[in-house]
């Protein structure tokens, strides 16, 4: 029961940070993108998911692209309010919006698109702490500029640490590692999107999360709570140019999980997959 108030806690936490967020960013949407519509009284707006809605990987839907023509008046402007969302991380919103705005074919401005890492901004209380971020693209920018001070990623800590990943022979120390000059710690984990390389990812990620963010450390039997991590994609699938959906982030995080599972418990395998759900 504690166990189960406990995720009700977190559920409301979480639904009430989402709600706060959604309206923070209409307001801000309001004030700084109005010179982009037309002036008149609206009744609604639109919001649009890009990823397999309007575009394909590099490549518009075009039907997105003929809807957008009817959108825009004469003068380029917005007919209505629009907002574009998505689950994707891996890049700054400036360059989100230049991207759709080539592909598109309208002005799209900054202040018009979400990215999954957007509601990052109100989690006030880590923009302080030292924070291991994950992904692709420019994270270590991202992060700064979401807020975050303290910001180390994979590549700096696999520097530190290169013993830590060996999965790939050729990228082992061929030489001897001495004592650790450089100590990197982490008080919390922030995942982007996909990574390049998911074994060197998941396999920091879990010596952080195993070592109460010090990778110095042994590995200690799984805890909880670890130290936090933050999420931003729940996708385990999604569309690209390819005719079938391709892995997302969620992919990463369903291994770390069956991985803690496993620590945690005294399991008995059984090959149905009933007992290992994808989703």
């Amino acid at each position: 029961v504690p166990g189960d108030m406990q995720r009700v806690r977190s559920l409301r936490t979480g639904w009430q940070l989402l709600k706060s967020s959604c309206e923070g960013a209409a307001k801000q949407l309001s004030a700084s993108t109005s010179r982009n519509y037309s002036h008149g009284p609206n009744s609604f707006g639109l919001l649009f998911d890009i990823d397999g809605v309007l575009v394909r990987g590099r490549t518009p839907i075009p039907a997105a692209q003929r809807c957008f023509r009817n959108l825009v008046d004469r003068n380029g402007k917005y007919k209505v309010p629009v907002v574009f969302v998505t689950n994707a991380g891996n890049s700054m919103r400036q360059a989100k919006a230049e991207h759709l705005s080539h592909l598109l074919e309208v002005e799209v401005s900054p202040d018009q698109v979400m990215l999954s890492h957007s509601p990052l901004r109100m989690f006030t209380k880590f923009h302080k702490m030292h924070v291991l971020v994950s992904g692709q693209g420019p994270v270590e920018e991202v992060a700064h500029n979401l807020g975050f001070q303290d910001v180390v990623t994979i590549d700096m800590l696999r520097e530190a640490y290169p013993v830590l990943d060996v999965v790939d022979h050729n990228r082992r120390p061929k030489d001897s590692v001495g004592t650790n000059i450089i100590m990197i710690e982490a008080d919390s984990v922030i995942l982007f999107g996909e990574p390049i390389r998911w074994e060197t990812n998941l396999q920091l990620i879990t010596d952080v999360l195993l070592t109460n963010g010090n990778p110095d450390n042994a590995w200690s039997s799984a805890q909880y709570p670890h130290i936090p991590v933050l999420a931003c994609n729940m996708d385990l699938l999604w569309m690209a140019e390819a005719k079938n959906p391709r892995y997302g982030l969620c992919v990463p995080k369903k291994d770390m999980r069956l991985f803690f599972f496993f620590l945690s418990f005294d399991c008995h395998y059984s090959a149905s997959p009933l007992n290992f759900p994808v989703s």
